[in-house]
């Protein structure tokens, strides 16, 4: 049946990768979508092929902040124990990659 609410039991599991499209350096998809509560395991990927070889995926709020190194994936894990909208970005270049979590009430 289904996990008991409160137990940690609910995971959810994510892969965002990141890529050049017509110049511009985004991670795919850019909109994550979690319920308060989980644990969320993202895998992140990076296809980026030109310079910098290097990408960062934070999420301040939650305590995530990686350097993903090109053909080098990373994962982050973290309990998305808020609700409401959260902004990803990149710490190593603030301009680039934006995004954002949704984190919705269960």
């Amino acid at each position: 049946g289904k996990p008991a609410v409160g137990q940690g039991s609910l995971e959810r599991d994510i892969t965002v990768i990141n890529i050049e499209f017509e110049g511009s350096k985004v991670w795919v998809p850019s909109t994550l979508v979690a319920v308060k509560g989980e644990k969320v395991r993202v895998k992140l990927i990076n296809k980026v092929k030109s310079d910098p070889n290097v990408h960062g995926f934070a999420i301040t709020e939650f305590g995530v902040k990686v350097d993903v190194y090109r053909d080098k994936p990373e994962t982050v894990e973290f309990t998305a124990d808020k609700a409401g909208l959260f902004r990803i970005w990149c710490h190593l270049h603030p301009a680039h990659l934006p995004g954002q979590l949704l984190v919705l009430e269960k």
